[in-house]
């Protein structure tokens, strides 16, 4: 099963073999945790986030397209997932809700700086990295992936380029243009929530 590849793993395990799950899941658990533990800052909660997301994998297996990459599919799950922690966070920590999302960003810029995370920052940074996500998944699929690969995951661009059957030459022109596709909608609005993050695009 080692030699397998995760499109073969994959159809075997939509087709009842656990022990391809297993191997999958080994595969991509430390990929899942890293995602989650860039948007939530939190041990704990980043592995929650991947028994979540295998979780509901197992249990949606059926909407597995064995066409498509399993670590697109995966990855969106793990992402949703995350996105459902920060949300309860927000909600357990009692804040007001402020219908503009970026309204409170700048004035608690600099306070992001100090060693001591309060609640309050904790929320900052957690609101502040759920909007980054949420501007990444605008993205055009042709960028959007690549730079989840990359700067999420912190995959190298070869490995990237097995992942999508592209040539790096191609995907450097495509995290080029998906940062300047970044820049013309967003502007400044996106380094200020980026520099509040690990994320670091630019």
């Amino acid at each position: 099963m080692l030699q397998l590849s995760d499109s073969q793993l994959a159809t075997m395990w939509t087709q009842g073999d656990s022990k391809a799950f297993s191997r999958l899941l080994e595969l991509y658990k430390d990929k899942i945790y890293r995602l989650a533990y860039r948007m939530l800052r939190n041990k704990s909660d980043s592995e929650d986030v991947v028994q979540e997301t295998f979780l509901r994998a197992y249990q949606h297996s059926h909407r597995f397209d064995a066409s498509k990459n399993f670590s697109t599919w995966i990855f969106s799950i793990g992402k949703n997932v995350t996105i459902d922690f920060l949300r309860k966070k927000k909600s357990e920590l009692s804040m007001d809700t402020n219908p503009n999302p970026f309204q409170d960003v700048l004035p608690f810029y600099d306070k992001l700086t100090s060693l001591e995370k309060t609640p309050e920052l904790q929320l900052i940074e957690q609101e502040t990295a759920e909007q980054v996500e949420l501007m990444i998944r605008e993205l055009p699929d042709k960028y959007k992936t690549l730079i989840v690969y990359k700067y999420f995951l912190d995959m190298s661009l070869e490995d990237i380029s097995k992942e999508v059957n592209l040539p790096v030459t191609t995907i450097k022109t495509r995290l080029f243009r998906g940062r300047n596709y970044i820049k013309r909608k967003w502007g400044s609005l996106f380094f200020i929530l980026q520099s509040l993050t690990s994320v670091i695009i630019f």
